[in-house]
C-alpha cells in the first residue's frame, strides 16, 4: 500500500469512526472524549514545536487561551455563526503569533522557555483586568447575544476527532516532505542545516505559527462545549503541564507517543478521581510516574515498546 492510500484510507476510517461515535455516544462521555482528544492536539502540538523544531515552550496555554477569548468574543459580539469563528479562531492567534514569535526567537533555549511562559502570563494579567473581556468573572457563550438552544458537543466531537486524524496524517506527509527533513536536519544541527540553506529563523517561526493554531482550535473547541471561559481557567499552567507530560511520556519526537501519554494521563486521572482522590493526589502521581518513566526510558515509552518490538523480533529470528 503506497502512503498516499495508507493516508486516505486512515482519513476514511477516522471519519466513519469520529461520526459513529458522535451519533451513538451519551453527550457525557462525548465531553470526556472531547477533552482527551483536545490534550492529544495540544500535545502533538507542543511536540511538533519541542519535539522536531528542538525549541522548548513554557508557554502554549497562552495559544489555548487566546483561541478561546478569539470565538467567545467574536461570537458574542457578531452575528455571524460561531462555527465561522471556530474556523477563524486559530487563524487569529496564528496572526498574533507571528509578531511574537518574530521577538521571542531572539531568546535562545531556556530564554526563549521563560520568555514565552512570560508572555502567556502577561495575557492572562491583561485578560483578567479588560472589562470588556469579563475580567475575573469570565464570560458565557452567547453567540449574537443568545443563549445556546442546543449542546454542540456532537459536532465539537465529530470535528475534534477527524481533525485529530487529519492532524496526524498531515504531519506524517510533513515530516516526509524536504522541509520535514529539512526542520529535523535543524532540530539537530542548526548551524550545519543553515550552511546546507535551510533558512533556521523563518522554519522555526513557520512551525511556531502552526502550533500556535493549532492549540487555539483545540481551545476553541474545548470552550464551546464549555460554554463558558474564564482567564483562571484558559490560561492556566495545567494546560502546559498536560501536554508536556503526555509528549514527554509518550515519547518527545514521536507521533505515536503523545497519544499513547493522553491515554494514559486520562485513564491515571478517571481512576483515581472515581475512587474518591483528589486532583492533587493524582497530579501527585503522575509527577512521580512521570520521573520513573524518564529514569527508566529517558526517550518515552513508544520508543521503549519499539525497542522491546524489535529485539524480540530479532531474538526470534535467531
Amino acid at each position: 500500500m503506497t502512503p498516499r492510500a495508507f493516508s486516505a484510507g486512515l482519513l476514511i476510517l477516522g471519519g466513519a469512526l469520529a461520526a459513529w461515535s458522535a451519533m451513538r455516544l451519551d453527550p457525557g462521555s462525548l465531553y470526556l472524549l472531547s477533552e482527551v482528544v483536545v490534550i492529544m492536539i495540544l500535545a502533538q502540538m507542543w511536540n511538533l514545536l519541542a519535539g522536531y523544531a528542538g525549541q522548548i515552550s513554557l508557554g502554549h496555554q497562552l495559544f489555548v487561551g487566546l483561541g478561546g477569548y478569539a470565538l467567545f468574543l467574536a461570537a458574542n459580539n457578531t452575528g455571524v455563526p460561531i462555527w465561522i469563528w471556530l474556523a477563524l479562531a486559530p487563524v487569529l492567534a496564528g496572526a498574533l503569533a507571528i509578531p511574537l514569535g518574530m521577538v521571542v526567537f531572539h531568546l535562545k533555549h531556556a530564554y526563549f522557555a521563560v520568555g514565552m511562559w512570560v508572555a502567556a502570563e502577561i495575557v492572562a494579567a491583561l485578560v483578567l483586568k479588560w472589562s470588556w473581556t469579563g475580567g475575573s468573572a469570565g464570560l458565557i457563550l452567547r453567540p449574537g447575544g443568545e443563549s445556546m438552544t442546543s449542546n454542540p458537543e456532537r459536532v465539537i466531537f465529530f470535528g475534534l476527532a477527524f481533525g485529530l486524524v487529519a492532524l496526524v496524517v498531515a504531519l506524517r506527509a510533513f515530516l516526509a516532505s524536504d522541509t520535514g527533513l529539512a526542520l529535523l536536519g535543524m532540530r539537530d544541527n542548526p548551524q550545519a542545516a543553515e550552511a546546507s540553506g535551510v533558512n533556521v529563523r523563518r522554519m522555526h517561526l513557520l512551525v511556531f505559527v502552526i502550533s500556535a493554531m493549532g492549540c487555539a482550535a483545540a481551545g476553541a473547541a474545548y470552550y464551546v462545549n464549555a460554554l463558558y471561559i474564564s482567564p483562571s481557567d484558559a490560561f492556566q499552567m495545567n494546560w502546559l503541564i498536560a501536554m508536556m507530560f503526555v509528549t514527554v511520556i509518550g515519547g518527545l519526537g514521536t507521533l505515536t507517543g503523545p497519544i499513547l501519554g493522553t491515554v494514559l494521563f486520562i485513564a491515571i486521572r478517571e481512576v483515581m478521581t472515581n475512587a474518591g482522590y483528589s486532583g492533587g493526589t493524582y497530579w501527585i502521581v503522575i509527577g512521580a510516574l512521570a520521573v520513573v518513566v524518564l529514569l527508566v526510558a529517558p526517550r518515552g515509552l513508544w520508543p521503549a515498546i519499539q525497542d522491546l518490538t524489535d529485539y524480540t523480533k530479532r531474538k526470534a529470528f535467531r
